[in-house]
């Protein structure tokens, strides 16, 4: 087949299928590279003058393997400690998540599965607003790519993102940094989440909902029900 017919064939393919396919292969090499795997080999690099550096590269790897971000937090704290560690990890946790936040933006698309998956995104942002939607999104204990990619497609303002994102996202990483820094040897077996915080984030992000939800539910039924 000539490279015309190759070109041809791939305009063909619908960009949903294409971006199926690469999330599901990235989600397959983030399950053979595990953080645990990769980031405790870092340990002796810890105080090489090179860390930062390195610690950057996993911030923007992180989210094409799918790696939860309390995992870098928790090495941010066993290196930098509390003071310090905190206003890194939430750094690191805002430049990690643009990353899927854009690239959702770039493909946004109202056809096929991704076509649904947008509209949903617009719903939700569109009743909750931007900014209490990605704060109550960040504080569930939900997977940070699907946020930042429902938050990129539905075009909410970057801004509202990146403020949404360190308010909701600031009690995850507070108690990553403070496992890390409780810690005398690295080492993510160590980090279990506690389920009274699952549990707790769970509540405080259908707190911030409540008002909307309320709002949402009076608009379709009225006061009578």
């Amino acid at each position: 087949m000539s490279g015309r017919g190759v070109r041809a064939g791939m305009r063909q393919v619908p960009r949903g299928f294409l971006l199926l396919m690469a999330l599901g292969a990235l989600v397959a090499v983030g399950l053979v590279l595990s953080p645990a795997t990769v980031i405790e080999e870092l340990e002796g690099l810890l105080h090489s003058p090179w860390f930062p550096l390195i610690l950057v590269g996993l911030y923007l790897l992180r989210p094409l393997l799918a790696w939860p971000i309390t995992a870098i937090s928790v090495l941010v704290g066993y290196r930098y400690g509390l003071v310090v560690g905190v206003p890194v990890a939430l750094a690191g946790v805002v430049v990690t998540s643009l990353i899927p936040y854009t690239a959702a933006r770039y493909l946004r698309t109202d056809d096929g599965w991704v076509g649904r998956v947008t509209a949903g995104s617009e719903r939700f942002f569109g009743a909750t607003g931007d900014l209490r939607g990605v704060v109550a999104a960040r504080l569930a204990p939900t997977p940070a790519e699907p946020v930042s990619a429902a938050a990129g497609v539905a075009g909410v303002p970057v801004r509202a993102f990146v403020l949404g994102t360190l308010l909701g996202e600031l009690p995850w990483t507070l108690v990553a940094v403070v496992a890390g820094d409780s810690m005398r040897r690295f080492s993510l077996a160590g980090a279990v989440v506690d389920a009274r915080l699952v549990v707790a984030g769970l509540l405080a992000a259908l707190l911030v909902l409540a008002r909307p939800t309320y709002r949402y539910v009076l608009r379709r039924h009225g006061p009578g029900g």
